[in-house]
Order: structure tokens, then C-alpha cells, then sequence
């Protein structure tokens, strides 16, 4: 028989071990959210097995599309791998989404055009964050899956909805706003002796030189076409289309043209489950299964783990721009919840794509743990369990606490415990 703590959820699916503490905050914080979540979804039946992640063209060196085993998790891409939008859009409205091309170059003269088709019904048409972004993004260094909080991928470029240009998570004024029906054309230009030119042209008409980069601090590092979008559809042209949304620079060549031979590949994927594996971390609030996690992942660059956290979704929920304001207690709260939830969403759907992940939760319900694994059928799955001396979690709750402002309830560590 399973323990009490394992039982946190009545026939009713009522969330038993969590209800509101009348004596409490109404701002519960990242653990609080974290728990109700893990708690409500602990005694769910298992889930089927997912259906497998279509790869059509994957090894295909011909065509150049959009790269699903690089993509954010929660980036639904087209049937025809050239375009896509955010999975979850009408439930999480600020939830940013990213992929790049399968090929990037490191010579020559190459564009391609993007086009937002379609905003969310009721949705951002203010450009008061942004709403799209079309990017020039390295093939090395990070990619969206692996994105670590607090770490804006090195070398990369975009011009924003707003009218701002981005490079490395720094936005300044560049050009005109743009947003649904609009078409953007990026261009890369190789070919100056010392600095690379990233341009940009709305409608057909140029917006301007935004980027000089220098070739030296590039190092040979290919640079691959990039959306990065919320609440919208993008429809992206690499050069498949028998005409262009609008006439380029003759000078200029799309990327599907270039040769086979002159384009940088991106990683592949495993082409079985058998060669993926995920990491269950467990462990209570302020353990330190997120540094773990985001160290591991780092000193074994080469499994291009997706972290999937609390912490990184609220990464990829949080307002982006150059004066962003603070969010008071009550919408951060609103915020937290969000990505919790969020999480959960994507937790059920990783299994479906073939890659390595770490679930940075607490997971500390028996048959949570159980439920999560056997979804992952197929994969090397192993438990990570952080248990730090009594001391060091106290000190780790109190930074905890000083950096995020959250007090985790004592009735929510009671419960955990």
C-alpha cells in the first residue's frame, strides 16, 4: 500500500494536502504551484503511449526546413516544415516559441522571407511585446530546447515586432513595427572582407542594415535562419516557393539554393527511444535539483538535454524588451501559475519526441514518479535524487527566499516531506 502523501487527491479529484490556508498570502510562490500541480496530477491513470513525433525529410540533405529536434518542445511546426506556431497559444497566450532551419552557411549572400499569417483571435496586435521576431541564430553554443534561464543564446540576431533589433537579449530602436498579413525578408552577407551584414526588409521595401558582426569573433560559426514567436502563425519561405513573397536583391540567393555542400548541417536526432534518456529529478523546494540539472546539462553538452522546469517555462513566459515592467505581486503569482501548469503540459508530450531530457520537479509522489517513467517507454530512465545536509537546504531556502521572494508554505513541506 502506498503512504498517505501518495493519496493527495479524492474520487471527486479534489485537491486534498493543498487547499488555501485562510491565514496565508495570496502569492504562494514557484514550490507552492509546483506541488498543487504534481498533487493533483499524482493519482492520474497513466497516460497511452504517445504517438511518435513525425520526422518527414529529416535526412533529407536536399531540402532545407525547419529542425523539430532543435525546436522548443511546445513549437508545433508545420506539416511541411516551413512554418509553425506556439503548441499551447490559447491557454498560454505569453508563451514564446522557437525554431530554426535543419542548414545554416558560413559564405555567400542568402535570405529568406517570413510571414506572420495569422494573430490569436483577440491576442497582442500592439507590439507591446513583440509578438514575432525573425533571427539569424549560430549553430553552435545553445539552442531553444536547451535554453538555460538568465542566459540569452551568444550571436544571435533579430528584428522584433516592435520595431527594435535584438542581438545576444539586447533590444534598441531599428525600424518600423510589422506585425499580421506582414512579410519580412533577412538577409546575410558574407561576403565583406572583415564583418558580416545582417539586413532586413519589410513588404519588399528595406528597413536598413541592422547587424555587423565581426568574422573573427564568428569564428567559422554558421549562422541559421530563426523565428522566435507568440500568438501568431509564421510562414516561413526558404526558397521552396516558386516565387518569393516579394522580389529580393539579385544578388541575393535563398538558402534552399545554396549547394549541399556549401550549407552547415544542424545535430541529428536519435533516430531510436532506445538512445534517448530522461532523468527524474526528485527532491524537496530549494534542494538544488535545478542547479544539478542546469551543471549536468552543461558538462554533457553533447546530450543536448531539454531541462523542462518551472523555471524555464517562466523564462519563456516573461515579457521581453528593453523596458519591461516589473510585475507586481499578484500578476507574478498568476505568472507562476501559468508555467506550472504549462509544465505539466509539456511533461506529457516530451515523450513523443526523440530527445534527452531532465523533469526538474520535486516529484515526490511514488506514483507520480511511476506515472512520468512509464510514459517514457523505450528510454533510458534514471532517478536523481538531491538531498542536501539539513544546514545547506536551510541556507539554499533563504537565498531561495531573498531572490525569488517566496516563503514555501509550511503545510506544502510538511506535505512534501
Amino acid at each position: 500500500d502506498e503512504d498517505d502523501k501518495s493519496k493527495p487527491a479524492g474520487s471527486d479529484g479534489e485537491r486534498r494536502g493543498v487547499k488555501r490556508q485562510r491565514d496565508e498570502k495570496d502569492e504562494h510562490g514557484r514550490a507552492y504551484y509546483e506541488f498543487r500541480e504534481e498533487a493533483y496530477n499524482s493519482r492520474s491513470k497513466s497516460p497511452p503511449p504517445p504517438e511518435e513525433e513525425p520526422r518527414e525529410g529529416e535526412d533529407d540533405e536536399t531540402v532545407v526546413i525547419l529542425d523539430t529536434y532543435t525546436s522548443d518542445l511546445h513549437f508545433k511546426a508545420s506539416k511541411d516544415r516551413y512554418g509553425g506556431q506556439p503548441l499551447f497559444f490559447e491557454k498560454f497566450p505569453s508563451l514564446w516559441a522557437g525554431a530554426r532551419s535543419t542548414h545554416g552557411v558560413t559564405k555567400g549572400k542568402i535570405c529568406f522571407e517570413a510571414k506572420v499569417r495569422i494573430l490569436r483571435e483577440g491576442g497582442d496586435t500592439t507590439h507591446d511585446d513583440g509578438g514575432f521576431a525573425g533571427i539569424f541564430r549560430p549553430r553552435r553554443g545553445g539552442y531553444p530546447g536547451a535554453r538555460i534561464p538568465g542566459r540569452e543564446d551568444e550571436f544571435s540576431y533579430g528584428y522584433d515586432g516592435r520595431g527594435l533589433k535584438v542581438e545576444n537579449g539586447r533590444f534598441e530602436e531599428f525600424g518600423q513595427t510589422f506585425g499580421e498579413n506582414d512579410v519580412i525578408g533577412c538577409f546575410a552577407n558574407f561576403e565583406g572582407e572583415e564583418l558580416v551584414e545582417l539586413s532586413f526588409s519589410k513588404n519588399g521595401e528595406a528597413v536598413g542594415t541592422a547587424f555587423q558582426i565581426g568574422k573573427g569573433s564568428l569564428a567559422d560559426r554558421a549562422l541559421l535562419p530563426h523565428v522566435l514567436c507568440k500568438n501568431c502563425v509564421v510562414e516561413l519561405n526558404f526558397g521552396q516557393k516558386e516565387e518569393p513573397f516579394f522580389p529580393v536583391p539579385e544578388d541575393f540567393v535563398f538558402i534552399h539554393a545554396v549547394p549541399v555542400e556549401d550549407r552547415v548541417r544542424t545535430p541529428l536526432p536519435p533516430k531510436t527511444t532506445e538512445e534517448c534518456e530522461v532523468l527524474l529529478m526528485v527532491g524537496l523546494p530549494g534542494s538544488g535539483k535545478t542547479q544539478w540539472a542546469q551543471n549536468h546539462s552543461q558538462e554533457n553538452r553533447e546530450k543536448r538535454y531539454n531541462i523542462l522546469g518551472t523555471e524555464t517555462v517562466l523564462h519563456q513566459m516573461r515579457a521581453k524588451g528593453p523596458e519591461v515592467e516589473e510585475l507586481d505581486a499578484k500578476s507574478r503569482d498568476q505568472l507562476i501559475q501559468q508555467a506550472a501548469q504549462c509544465l505539466s503540459k509539456l511533461v506529457q508530450i516530451a515523450p513523443r519526441a526523440k530527445r534527452n531530457f531532465i523533469l526538474d520537479q520535486c516529484n515526490v509522489y511514488n506514483s507520480g514518479q511511476r506515472r512520468k517513467l512509464l510514459a517514457f517507454k523505450g528510454f533510458s530512465r534514471k532517478v536523481v535524487v538531491i538531498v542536501p545536509t539539513e544546514d545547506d537546504w536551510k541556507k539554499r531556502l533563504e537565498l531561495r527566499k531573498e531572490a525569488e521572494g517566496e516563503d514555501v508554505p509550511e503545510s506544502v513541506m510538511l506535505e512534501m516531506k
